[in-house]
């Protein structure tokens, strides 16, 4: 009796512990993109980083530090996430996905990113081939073959 009990809750814990693992398309595509899904904040420049990602984890606002230094590769990188195909076409890049728009006035960072678990896997990839000494020609070729085939259809 108490192996057949002791096997019935392993197979329920292990059950349990599975179905929170969800697909990896799932978990990483689920946001919605454009203007309505995002939160914008200007800082004067790409060091300052905004207030808005204070409620993201360590790990995702340091993401966001190196998208100032990454920033010429990442406008060279196509973002898997379906923001490039949406109608609105406000991405053009991956770039597009952590800084919206720069100029004289400073940076305006979007949360697009940082909502999105293929938007900061491909920056966190980038950022460790750059700091491998990889060409922009190798990232983008890493990149591309990577995450290829998993943004969703829009």
């Amino acid at each position: 009796m108490k192996r057949s009990s002791s096997l019935l809750i392993t197979g329920m814990i292990g059950m349990l512990l599975l179905s929170g693992c969800g697909g990896k398309q799932s978990a990483m595509s689920s946001h919605d993109h454009g203007l309505d899904s995002e939160r914008y904040e200007t800082t004067s420049s790409v060091t300052v980083m905004p207030e808005l990602l204070s409620v993201y984890t360590d790990n995702t606002q340091a993401s966001y530090k190196a998208v100032g230094e990454l920033e010429d590769i990442l406008k060279e990188l196509k973002c898997y996430c379906g923001c490039m195909d949406d109608d609105q076409k406000l991405h053009d890049s991956l770039h597009r996905c952590f800084i919206a728009e720069k100029n004289d006035d400073g940076v305006k960072w979007t949360d697009h990113g940082a909502q999105c678990g293929t938007c900061l896997s491909e920056l966190q990839d980038a950022k460790r081939l750059n700091d491998e000494g990889k060409s922009v020609d190798e990232i983008r070729d890493f990149i591309d073959n990577k995450y290829k085939g998993t943004a969703p259809q829009v």
